[in-house]
């Protein structure tokens, strides 16, 4: 079993490193564009959170209400938003105009519920409780929470992680590497024994040997320069337009248009406008004291 491994590989490994190559440009692609294609979704979902934020500040009792007033910013939201749907082709849009016809009040199927559309919207609105809490939630985790439910976000194809994915396309340039110097030595290994065989006394039969070894060595070292370029091509790739990084701003936005939500719902300002209420709350207090403290010195220096 073992010797037909090494057969293949020191016959077939430029072939099969080309194969690699050209599989991982397809995954590569696919979940670039993906990638790409939910950081523009996320960008658009969470600006239209921001435009609704600022159109719901009349919004009464929002603490009291969170239902509410999250369901009223989500459907305001949602009719702005491109279409996602898992369906491709002309029915997903053909479906889209039909769900604008019907209204915000239209039967959501089970599949888009689970993994269409709609999926998003009803993933936040199961994060309600953290909305209510008066206190600052994991705003990062409950991102994750609610994209782990996104078939959208995490698949490729409908069926493929996109994680693994991306996990496989950013070592490929270590494996490419790795095959090549394997198919070199696996070469040479299989070429030196039969160094062996040659007689010198016949030097026709050895010379023919001889010509073997140095194809099969040649063919070897091949392996490990296709391995450098294959590695060289998927590392400018990786470089140019990395995947996780693109993914990473849009968890990233994604937590901060959370955030936006609850400080709205609970009336409070940014981290900056908190900070600077808070330092002049303690500025008053020290002022306090201070004053209270030159009065009773002023009352001592009376009495005494």
């Amino acid at each position: 079993m073992l010797e037909l491994v090494f057969d293949f590989f020191s016959t077939y490994l430029i072939e099969f490193m080309t194969g690699m190559l050209a599989l991982g440009l397809i995954l590569r692609y696919a979940a670039y564009k993906s990638s790409l294609k939910n950081y523009t979704y996320f960008s658009t979902f969470t600006g239209e959170i921001e435009k609704a934020l600022v159109e719901h500040q009349g919004f009464s009792n929002k603490s009291e209400n969170t239902d509410g007033y999250l369901e009223q910013l989500l459907s305001d939201v949602k009719d702005k938003l491109p279409k996602r749907s898992i369906r491709q082709g002309g029915s997903a849009a053909k479906n889209g105009e039909k769900a604008k016809e019907m209204g915000a009040n239209q039967v959501v199927s089970l599949r888009d519920y689970v993994s269409g559309e709609g999926s998003l919207f009803q993933s936040v609105r199961g994060e309600a409780i953290s909305f209510k809490s008066p206190f600052p939630p994991n705003y990062p985790e409950i991102a994750d929470r609610i994209l782990e439910k996104d078939d959208n976000y995490n698949k490729l194809f409908n069926f493929l992680p996109i994680a693994p994915v991306s996990r496989l396309i950013n070592v490929l340039p270590s494996l490419f590497v790795v095959f090549g110097i394997f198919g070199t030595f696996i070469g040479i290994s299989m070429a030196l024994p039969e160094i062996a065989k040659m007689d010198f006394n016949n030097l026709d039969t050895s010379g023919e040997i001889l010509t073997s070894f140095v194809l099969s060595v040649t063919y070897a070292m091949k392996t490990s320069i296709a391995g450098i370029l294959y590695s060289l091509l998927m590392t400018v790739l990786n470089t140019i337009a990395p995947i996780k990084s693109l993914r990473d701003k849009t968890d990233k936005k994604f937590s901060n248009c959370l955030e936006n939500i609850w400080m709205a719902i609970h009336e409070k300002g940014n981290e900056e406008e908190q900070t600077v209420e808070y330092l002049k709350q303690i500025y008053s207090q020290l002022s306090k004291l201070a004053e209270g403290n030159a009065v009773h010195k002023k009352n001592n220096k009376k009495v005494s």
